[in-house]
């Protein structure tokens, strides 16, 4: 399995007006071509700018990338606009990297 690192992104994403589906899920779908792009996780938009062939949205997601593509910003970012219709607005890495509730330890609770 390869290495991956969450990054929570928030993005311009141009979505045509003939995509499919809701513009949430035509945001993740174009953002999740791009080759270094594991997953989008909780995308969420935060504005849209109707145009006449498209529509703008910010998209605030956590973008899982894939391979040593996570560990440098700067990095992260080229391998984002390189997208098509796709621009970055923010990054910012995620220090609590993703587990199952299985994983997860209940706090201890001193009194």
């Amino acid at each position: 399995m390869e290495h991956t690192h969450v990054i929570a992104v928030r993005l311009a994403v141009r979505v045509p007006v003939n995509a499919s589906g809701d513009l949430v899920t035509a945001g993740r779908r174009i953002v999740e071509r791009i080759t270094a792009v594991h997953r989008v996780s909780d995308p969420q938009i935060r504005g849209l700018e109707p145009g006449l062939n498209d529509t703008t949205i910010t998209l605030e997601a956590d973008v899982e990338m894939v391979g040593d593509r996570g560990e440098d910003l700067a990095v992260v970012r080229r391998t984002l606009n390189d997208g098509v219709g796709v621009s970055v607005d923010a990054l910012e890495e995620r220090d609590d990297q993703r587990t199952s509730s299985r994983d997860s330890v209940a706090p201890e609770i001193s009194l």
